[in-house]
């Protein structure tokens, strides 16, 4: 399998500098360039194939009208958005104009990296922190209504292999600590996929989750 080319666009040093190391520290990814500016990055789409677009939100400003000739240049690339935390409203457009897949700037390796693979087969990946701003501008409103963002961008519950190892370990007993130790993330990382969880299959409480264990075959029901 051919690695997934990456092309990073943005003016924040140091986010493009650990963007590139975390690509060069996966045999699946391979850096392709970095632009940072608009008129840069166009340029570089020209000259350049990408299957994922790092796009970094908080350098490279939001135009409905960059998006759009970015798409024209590259209609088979697929972009991965990360940004400061914003408001709904803006997040919302941001998906709606071709965004796959959105992080906040502080999200960690493990994240990253899942978004990476996942955008790149043209998924849509939500960090923690997004879905829940998303969730707590739609409690405003009607949870059901089919115009709402939460339903239309995380299409369905799409439940990752190490999202149910997480489940079978928190219906095992585990806490979070020791989750962190078996799998070999850290804490944090474990406390954003078990909000991811709970948010992807309407769950608010680890009995829930249990149960989901069960009817999936994730342990015995003793």
């Amino acid at each position: 399998m051919r690695p997934i080319d990456i092309l990073v666009a943005g003016n924040n040093y140091l986010l493009k500098t650990g963007m590139e190391a975390l690509i060069a520290g996966c045999k699946d990814f391979k850096f392709v360039a970095e632009a940072s500016t608009d008129e840069e990055l166009l340029k570089t789409l020209t000259a350049k194939k990408a299957d994922v677009l790092i796009l970094d939100l908080s350098t490279i400003a939001f135009r409905t009208e960059l998006m759009g000739l970015i798409k024209k240049t590259a209609p088979n690339m697929h972009i991965l958005a990360i940004n400061a935390q914003q408001p709904r409203h803006f997040i919302s457009k941001a998906l709606d104009q071709g965004i796959t897949s959105y992080l906040m700037l502080h999200c960690d390796k493990d994240e990253i990296t899942e978004a990476i693979y996942k955008t790149a087969k043209g998924e849509r990946f939500l960090c923690g922190q997004v879905i829940e701003v998303l969730i707590s501008s739609n409690k405003k409103s009607d949870s059901h209504d089919s115009n709402c963002p939460l339903y239309n961008y995380c299409g369905g519950a799409i439940i990752s292999e190490r999202e149910m190892e997480i489940i079978k370990c928190v219906a095992e007993g585990c806490s979070n600590q020791e989750i962190a130790e078996k799998l070999f993330i850290s804490v944090h990382t474990v406390t954003t996929h078990r909000k991811n969880i709970m948010n992807k299959l309407g769950i608010n409480n680890t009995a829930g989750l249990v149960m989901y264990a069960v009817r999936e075959q994730l342990i015995l029901p003793n």
